[in-house]
């Protein structure tokens, strides 16, 4: 089937934005008989529970379809961003290394802590730390390993 980019009105802020074919093939190659209703900014508000300011979001809608969107009117720490950070690209520590927690996925699948004094991210999935009480801030012991995407935790220890 052939599929056409098309533009929506968003039902939480009623901005416009584009549902392109791309998108419309994968819904249609996982069932999805509806389409969204919501644009990209509300969704991922909406799945981060982040409150946005009323009004409509800003996009691009030409051709290139939506873009990173900002929102009109916004206090900038209310808007979720992802700051674009090159890979780490150094060895990977064979020992146990310090962190420190630096954000808690709010479901509570997973967390990122920072590596001291290297300064690299490591992604450590929920079934190491779920029941060891950690809070933002905290200090830890990590095993990293490489993954596809980054260094990840083997092994976690909440350092007393």
């Amino acid at each position: 089937m052939n599929y056409t980019d098309k533009e929506i009105a968003c039902r939480e802020c009623g901005g416009r934005f584009v549902f392109t074919a791309g998108e419309q093939a994968f819904y249609a190659s996982k069932g999805f008989i509806n389409e969204p209703t919501r644009c990209p900014a509300q969704r991922r508000a909406r799945k981060h529970g982040v409150p946005l300011p009323p009004g409509p979001c800003q996009y691009d809608v030409s051709g290139a379809g939506v873009v990173a969107p900002t929102v009109a009117d916004s206090d900038e720490s209310t808007v979720p961003r992802r700051v674009p950070r090159k890979p780490y690209a150094g060895p990977m520590p064979s020992d146990p290394v310090s962190a420190r927690v630096l954000r808690i996925d709010p479901a509570g699948r997973f967390l990122f802590a920072r590596v001291e004094p290297e300064g690299f991210d490591v992604y450590v999935h929920h079934s190491l730390f779920r029941d060891a009480g950690i809070r933002e801030g905290d200090r830890v012991r990590l095993l990293v390993e490489a993954s596809d995407r980054g260094p990840r935790a083997r092994s976690l220890w909440v350092e007393s």
